[in-house]
């Protein structure tokens, strides 16, 4: 072998990594930067990346051109001043609270939030020193009750996990600011397509990026974007803490929330066909859709959701888990799945999945029933989505 040409285990090593430096065009596609650390030439660049150059990065824990991106998208739809991008919706949630407060903070929060969100509230948070109060985030009043001298923050979601119970952002908002607290959203349920809180005062939303922001049910993450400084605090936690993402779920996710404008105008059409086909159907107690004149919320929906409601709905059938168990069998293309927000639709049971943890007493104060049901309505066309369940219905 000639002295100048290198071994093969070098050559396969080093040919190729450099194609991209030599490149005159641009790729019209973000290309996945799957590399979990990134090259210097000097000590000049490390001061440079340590100075806090956006456009520098070190290692992937730390940051990675595909988070960049996704962070800098979800941004601009949310008009925030900072993003960050987490390995799961928990991770974010996670970020947001233990970056922002310390042993004896205390929270205010949605008693209907997501059912592990407020076991980590109440299991883990106050393991901490973290106090906090779970309140029906409807009643102003007793949101303001329940704010102490050591509130820092109200948490609450735009729409809740099954119900859909809508929280009046603008109204809390208003109430943060004249007590001197902050204001987190988790708009998973809507997404940027169909509202923005940070226009309406919140000072920090989130998301399960899994759901309508990638849309297709093959990515995992969380994302926060709002107020700069407790984003930065959000990122401090995550760094120490490891919960970043890896670029091909920052990739996927970015791919995804490109359609998400055009998936959000079906999911809330589709929505709406189905929660008014439910809502007269014999088999159906219940329907829960902001959507819907029946809804205690429809009024502050339609003032708050002008492009739609979104594809989240809930009912509950008179016959129990017989009959749900019953309906899952018999539903020829709606899939029983314990997520929601891809573009086929999906159902599961909330007292099944993601509320199990709760007792019984505590389901039926938030009137979820052992015949609740919680729909992720997709884009398929909607008379064939409202076709499946209504000759499921008919068989039970």
């Amino acid at each position: 072998m000639s002295a100048s040409r290198p071994g093969v285990s070098t050559r396969a090593v080093h040919s190729g990594n450099a194609i991209d430096h030599k490149m005159v065009t641009r790729p019209k596609s973000l290309p996945i930067y799957e590399s979990s650390v990134f090259v210097y030439d000097s000590l000049e660049q490390v001061d440079d990346y340590l100075a806090g150059n956006p456009d520098n990065y070190m290692y992937t824990r730390l940051g990675n051109p595909n988070s960049a991106a996704l962070e800098a998208l979800i941004r601009d739809l949310e008009g925030g001043e900072a993003a960050l991008f987490s390995a799961s919706g928990m991770a974010a949630i996670s970020a947001a609270l233990l970056g922002r407060l310390s042993a004896g903070d205390h929270l205010v929060a949605s008693r209907e939030l997501y059912g592990t969100t407020q076991s980590l509230i109440e299991k883990e948070l106050s393991r901490f020193g973290i106090g906090s109060t779970l309140v029906d985030i409807g009643d102003l009043a007793a949101v303001e009750a329940a704010i102490t001298p050591a509130t820092r923050l109200i948490y609450t979601e735009t729409a809740s996990n099954p119900l859909v119970r809508v929280s009046d952002v603008p109204a809390l908002a208003k109430l943060d600011r004249a007590r001197g607290v902050k204001l987190l959203v988790d708009n998973t349920f809507l997404s940027p397509a169909l509202y923005q809180p940070l226009a309406d005062g919140a000072d920090l939303v989130l998301h399960s990026t899994t759901k309508y922001l990638n849309g297709h049910s093959d990515a995992t993450g969380g994302i926060l974007v709002g107020d700069a400084e407790w984003v930065a605090q959000a990122r401090r936690f995550q760094t120490n803490a490891g919960g970043s993402a890896s670029p091909f779920e920052a990739w996927l996710t970015f791919r995804g929330a490109k359609t998400l404008a055009l998936r959000m105008r079906a999911h809330s059409a589709n929505a709406q066909q189905l929660a008014e086909a439910l809502q007269a159907h014999p088999r159906v107690a219940a329907v829960h859709y902001p959507g819907l004149p029946s809804h205690p919320d429809h009024e502050l929906a339609q003032r708050l959701f002008a492009k739609g409601c979104s594809g989240m709905l809930a009912f509950t059938l008179h016959g129990g888990l017989t009959e749900v168990d019953q309906l899952i069998r018999r539903l020829k293309h709606t899939v029983f799945a314990p997520s929601l927000a891809g573009v086929a639709s999906s159902i599961t049971h909330p007292g099944k999945t993601s509320h199990r943890m709760l007792s019984h007493d505590v389901l039926s104060e938030l009137a979820i029933y052992d015949g609740t049901i919680r729909v992720s309505v997709g884009i398929e066309d909607g008379d064939d989505i409202v076709a499946d369940f209504v000759q499921a219905l008919d068989s039970l």
